[in-house]
C-alpha cells in the first residue's frame, strides 16, 4: 500500500484551504521546506469509469481498486478515493503488464510484490533499499517500538512483583531463621541440664564404684578368713584323728589291764560302759566338729583342754599301767574308776559347752553368710545400676551427636552458635508444632532462589540503563527524522535547481554535438522528486522523436556524450578521465566530438584513453606504451604543438 500510495503518504489533510495556506505560510516563515496539502473541502475523489472497471474484473490478474481495501475514517473518503481510486492492484507483475495493456496505459498499476506500471507504459520494480523506509513502515516500526515497550514494561512489573514476593520470602525465612535460633538456644539449655545431669550421674557412678570396690575388699577379707578357717578346721580334723588313736590304744589297755587283773565282770562291764560313753561323746564332738565350718580358731582354747584331757588320760593309763605292772589293789581300781567318772562327767560337760559354741558358731556363721550374701546383691545391684547408668551416658552421647548434627544438617549451626540464639522461658511442644509447619511452609514452597535480591538489583540496573539507552534513541530518532526532512528538503530543491540547469545546457550541447535535432531530460514521478527516475526523449535530425532506448548504438552514445557535457557545463570539474566514449561513434561524430570537447580546456583538463585518430589529432599531448625490447615496456610522449612546428 506504500508503494500504491507513492508520495500521496506524505500529504497532509486540512479541514480547508485556508488551513492549507495556512500551514504552507507557516513552513514559508520558517523555511522548513515544502509539502503538499489536501483540503477537505476542495479535494475530488477519482474513480474509474464503470466500463474499464468490468473489463478488470472479467480478468484473472485483476485484484481490487486500492481505494477498496483501504480502511479509513468515512470522512476521509474522497482524499482516500483521490490517491487510490485509480490505482489498480495486480497479482504480479506479468498481470500488471496485461492490465495495462487493457486499460492502454492511463492508469497505474501496482502488483502485490510491489512492481509498478506507471501511466504512460513505464515500469518501477527491483529490491527495497535497506535502510530506507517511508511513513507507514515508521509509524509500524513505532507501534512495534511501542508494543515491545508496553511488554517489556509488563516483565518489569511481573519481575518487580517476583522481587517483591521474593522479598517477602526473604523476610519470612529470616523470622523462621530468628525462630531456629531461638529453637537452638533452648536446646542448648537443655544441653546444659543433661550435661550437669551427666555429670550428677556420672559421679554417683564413681560413688558407686568407689563403694563397689570397698564391697570387694570386704569380700575378698572374708573369703581369706573362710579359707583360715578352714585350715583351722583340717588342723582340728588332724588332732580330733590323733585323740581317737590314742582312745583306742587306751582301751587296749584299760582291756588287758581287766584282763590281767581278773576284774570283777561288773566293773569291768562298768568300765566298759564308761568306756562306751566316752566314745559315744567323743564321736558326738567329731559329729558337732564335722558340721562346724566356719570361725574353728575359736575353739583353739577348748582343743587345748581336751588335749590337757588327753595328757591327763594318758597320764591315768600310765598309772593304769603302773598299778598293773605293781599289782595294786582293788580299792585303787575303784578310785581309778571314779576317776575315769570324773573324767566322763567332765568330757559330758565340755562337750556340752562345745555343742552349745557349735551352735553359736553355726548361728555367726549363718549371720556371715546372710551379710555376705546381702553384700553380694548389693553389690550386683550397684553393678547393674553401673550398666544402667553407661547405659544412659551412651544414650545421652549419641543422642546429643544427634541433635548437633540435626542442627548442622538442618540449621547449618553448630554446638556453640545454637546456644546463642536459644529462647528462654518457650513452650517446647508449641514451639516443635510451629517448627513441623514451618518446615512443611518451607516444603511447599520449593527451591528458594538466594539470588533473587541481587539478580534484580542487577537487572534493574540493566533496566534502568536501557530505558534511558531507550530515552536517548527515542530523542535521537526524532532528531534524525528532522535532520533527514531538512535534508530531503534541501534535496529537492537542489535536485530540482540542478535538474533545470541540466536540462537547459543539454537541450543546448545536443544539436551542437548533432548538428541539429533536440533533446529534453522528463521526470517519470515529478511529484516525487527524491525517488523519480528520469526519461532522456531525443531527436536527432531528420529522425522522430523517441526514447533513447530506442535509438542506435552510436545515437546513444553521443547522447551520453551531450549530457555529459551539459553536466561539465552546469558544473565544471578541474580534471576529467574518459575511456574510450567515442568509440561506437563514426568519423564525422568523432572529429565533432574531439572538437567540441577543445571548448572545455580552459576550464578542465581532460585525459581521454582512446584508439580514434579524429581524437588523437586534437588532443595537446600524446602518450602510448611501446616495447622496443621483447618483455619491456616502455612509455613514450608527444606534444602535437612541437610536432606540428617541426613539420612547418
Amino acid at each position: 500500500m506504500e508503494i500504491a500510495l507513492n508520495n500521496n503518504a506524505q500529504h497532509i489533510v486540512t479541514k480547508d484551504e485556508r488551513a492549507a495556506r495556512e500551514a504552507i505560510q507557516y513552513l514559508k516563515t520558517k523555511r522548513a521546506g515544502r509539502a503538499t496539502f489536501l483540503p477537505l473541502t476542495t479535494i475530488q475523489p477519482r474513480e474509474l469509469p464503470a466500463g474499464t472497471l468490468k473489463q478488470l474484473e472479467a480478468n484473472p490478474a485483476f485484484e481490487a481498486v486500492a481505494s477498496q481495501i483501504v480502511t479509513h475514517d468515512p470522512s476521509l473518503a474522497p482524499v482516500i478515493q483521490n490517491a487510490l481510486g485509480t490505482t489498480i492492484l495486480a497479482k504480479d507483475l506479468k498481470g500488471a503488464n496485461e492490465l495495462a495493456k487493457l486499460v492502454h496505459y492511463r492508469y497505474r498499476i501496482v502488483s502485490l510484490a510491489g512492481d509498478v506500471v506507471n501511466a504512460g507504459g513505464s515500469m518501477t520494480g527491483g529490491a527495497t533499499t535497506k535502510g530506507r523506509s517511508s511513513i507507514l513502515t515508521r509509524k509500524n516500526e513505532l507501534e512495534q517500538l511501542e508494543s515491545q515497550l508496553k511488554s517489556l514494561q509488563q516483565q518489569t512489573s511481573q519481575f518487580e512483583s517476583s522481587v517483591a514476593a521474593g522479598k517477602v520470602n526473604v523476610q519470612t525465612k529470616r523470622e523462621q531463621l530468628e525462630e531456629i535460633r531461638s529453637t537452638g538456644e533452648k536446646l542448648r539449655i537443655q544441653e546444659q541440664e543433661w550435661t550437669s545431669k551427666f555429670s550428677s550421674g556420672r559421679e554417683n557412678l564413681e560413688r558407686q564404684n568407689h563403694q563397689l570396690k570397698i564391697y570387694d575388699y570386704e569380700k575378698a577379707d572374708n573369703l581369706k578368713e573362710k579359707n583360715e578357717l578352714e585350715a583351722r578346721k583340717q588342723a582340728l580334723l588332724t588332732e580330733e584323728a590323733t585323740n581317737e588313736r590314742l582312745l583306742i590304744e587306751m582301751n587296749e589297755a584299760i582291756e588287758t589291764m581287766l584282763a590281767d587283773s581278773k576284774i570283777q565282770d561288773s566293773k569291768r562291764t562298768e568300765v566298759l560302759h564308761l568306756l562306751a560313753d566316752l566314745k559315744e561323746t567323743i564321736t558326738a564332738q567329731k559329729v558337732e566338729l564335722g558340721y562346724t565350718s566356719t570361725e574353728e580358731a575359736r575353739l583353739t582354747d577348748q582343743l587345748n583342754e581336751l588335749y590337757q584331757q588327753k595328757q591327763a588320760a594318758e597320764d591315768r593309763l600310765e598309772s593304769i599301767q603302773t598299778i598293773r605292772s605293781e599289782s595294786r589293789t582293788e580299792e585303787e581300781y575303784t578310785q581309778l574308776i571314779e576317776q575315769t567318772r570324773t573324767d566322763k562327767a567332765t568330757c559330758e560337760t565340755a562337750a556340752k559347752q562345745l555343742r552349745e559354741k557349735r551352735i553359736a558358731l553355726q548361728e555367726s556363721l549363718t549371720k556371715q553368710e546372710e551379710t555376705l550374701q546381702q553384700k553380694n546383691e548389693q553389690s550386683q545391684y550397684y553393678s547393674e545400676q553401673r550398666n544402667k547408668a553407661e547405659v544412659a551416658i551412651s544414650r545421652y552421647e549419641v543422642d546429643m551427636q544427634s541433635r548437633i548434627n540435626r542442627l548442622q544438617e538442618a540449621y547449618e549451626l553448630d554446638f556453640e552458635q545454637a546456644k546463642e540464639n536459644i529462647l528462654p522461658d518457650v513452650d517446647q511442644e508449641q514451639l516443635r508444632s510451629k517448627v513441623r509447619l514451618l518446615k512443611r511452609s518451607i516444603d511447599e514452597l520449593g527451591v528458594v532462589n538466594l539470588g533473587a535480591i541481587e539478580e534484580f538489583e542487577r537487572i534493574e540496573e540493566r533496566f534502568q540503563f536501557l530505558n534511558g539507552q531507550q530515552e536517548d534513541l527515542l530523542a535521537a530518532k526524532e532528531t534524525l527524522f528532522d535532520v533527514m526532512g531538512e535534508m530531503d528538503e534541501e534535496m529537492k530543491i537542489r535536485f530540482e535547481a540542478s535538474f533545470e540547469a541540466i536540462q537547459t545546457e543539454f537541450a543546448i550541447v545536443f544539436p551542437e554535438l548533432f548538428g541539429g535535432g533536440e533533446a529534453k531530460l522528463v521526470l517519470t514521478e515529478p511529484e516525487n522528486l527524491l525517488t523519480t527516475g528520469i526519461d532522456i526523449i531525443v531527436q536527432p535530425p531528420g529522425k522522430k522523436l523517441q526514447n533513447l532506448s530506442l535509438r542506435s548504438g552510436g545515437e546513444r552514445a553521443l547522447t551520453a556524450i551531450a549530457l555529459l557535457f551539459a553536466i561539465i557545463r552546469v558544473r565544471p570539474v578541474p580534471f576529467c578521465i574518459l575511456d574510450e566514449v567515442e568509440a561506437a561513434l563514426d568519423e564525422a561524430n568523432v572529429i565533432r566530438f574531439s572538437r567540441y570537447l577543445k571548448q572545455f580546456e580552459s576550464d578542465t583538463q581532460f585525459i581521454v584513453i582512446t584508439h580514434r585518430k579524429g581524437t588523437m589529432e586534437e588532443a595537446d599531448v600524446l602518450y602510448g606504451v611501446t616495447m622496443q625490447e621483447s618483455g619491456v615496456s616502455k612509455l613514450v610522449s608527444v606534444r602535437l604543438e612541437e610536432t606540428e612546428e617541426l613539420v612547418k
